[in-house]
Formats: C-alpha cells, sequence, structure tokens
C-alpha cells in the first residue's frame, strides 16, 4: 500500500529552532532552508477510497500569497505570512505568531492523478484533494455461481 508522506530532513532542527525561540526569545537556530525566518504550518493527510486529503492550517494568508508545484511526485507549497511592523511608533513586545516564509514538501505515492488537484483556501485552513487514479481504486468484482 502506497502511503502519502511528508518529505522533510529538516524537520527536527525546525522542532528545535521553536523550542529554542520560546526559551531565548529573538535566538533562531538554523533551518537549513532560508535565511529568513520560516516555520512550518499544522498539516493533516486523510484518505479515503478515491483520494488523499491534506489539509493545511494557514490562517492570515491570502490566496495568492500561496504557490503550489509539482514535480517528480512531489507536491511543494510556498507561501508568507508577511510581517505587520509597517507602524514605526509601534514595537514588538511578544510574538507567538508565525511570520515569514513556509515550505511544505509531499512525496506523492505513484496512485495519485497529478492531473486532478484541487485547492481551496477556507477559514484559514487549506484542503488540497488529491484524486486516485481509476485503475489504482478498489472495485469490487460479482462472482457468478453456475
Amino acid at each position: 500500500m502506497a502511503l502519502l508522506t511528508q518529505f522533510d530532513p529538516i524537520v527536527n532542527l525546525q522542532s528545535l529552532n521553536r523550542w529554542l525561540d520560546g526559551e531565548f526569545p529573538g535566538f533562531r537556530a538554523y533551518t537549513g532552508t532560508s535565511t529568513e525566518e520560516t516555520w512550518r504550518p499544522a498539516v493533516d493527510i486523510l484518505e479515503d477510497v478515491d483520494a488523499f486529503i491534506i489539509e493545511i492550517e494557514i490562517p492570515g494568508i491570502a490566496e495568492t500569497s500561496i504557490d503550489m508545484k509539482i514535480e517528480k511526485q512531489v507536491l511543494t507549497l510556498t507561501g508568507a505570512r508577511e510581517t505587520d511592523e509597517q507602524n514605526p511608533t509601534r514595537k514588538t513586545i511578544r510574538r507567538e505568531r508565525a511570520q515569514g516564509n513556509f515550505v511544505r514538501s509531499f512525496q506523492l505515492p505513484d496512485t495519485v492523478d497529478t492531473e486532478k488537484i484541487t485547492a481551496k483556501l477556507k477559514q484559514g485552513v487549506l484542503r488540497i484533494e488529491l484524486l486516485k487514479k481509476e485503475e489504482t481504486k478498489p472495485r469490487t468484482i460479482k462472482v457468478e455461481m453456475k
């Protein structure tokens, strides 16, 4: 059985980065992806008979700030949550909401029809539906008795 798997070789460094930032505000560990601050939105991956479904929490991000591409069976999402530092008379005392760029990549199984992928953003959750190829779906064969 082919599973949809998360493709992220630096997840441990990013977890360490989040922990260090909580313990030592302002400290940023190297994440290996960018010189800018990066963050990882929470993801749920579901499967039913017809499709895999990826749900990603990205509140506060516009559809126009999200890019999605597929290359060699890897689905990659990139986007950004802009900082709200435009007011020069205001300073941040504490920041818990992630700002900046994010990248999430997923290795797709061969059962996904990459021509039939849809994505919808609703109430801060991006829902990506990855339909399975018809030939890989289970089917029922009726046995006739003679």
